[in-house]
């Protein structure tokens, strides 16, 4: 995530404790180190960009290449509406997580 140049997608992680993080888009100082205690994470996989004042925004899917990289690693994840959630625990939570279709 962080060796994308021009992008980095938004991220928000559940605690063991139940604690709920905003949204936060900054990977370098932000993400809850050591990740012991983090029950889930979510990553989302649209941006919005600007085009013009009276345009509609431009949505950009970066799922095509989150989604891959996850299942390279070996996570054990879900993907739901614009997010993608990292589990860290079983049994897994849903709290606050997109409804399934």
């Amino acid at each position: 995530m962080r060796g994308q140049p021009d992008w980095a997608p938004s991220y928000r992680y559940g605690s063991v404790t139940g604690y709920v993080s905003r949204w936060d888009t900054e990977w370098d100082y932000h993400p809850p180190f050591p990740f012991m205690g983090v029950e889930w994470l979510d990553i989302s996989l649209y941006s919005e960009e600007h085009v013009a004042m009276l345009l509609p925004r431009k949505i950009i899917d970066h799922g095509v290449w989150i989604v891959p990289e996850l299942e390279r690693i070996g996570f054990d994840f879900e993907v739901r509406d614009r997010v993608a959630r990292i589990w860290g625990y079983l049994p897994r939570s849903y709290d606050d997580f997109p409804p399934a279709d």
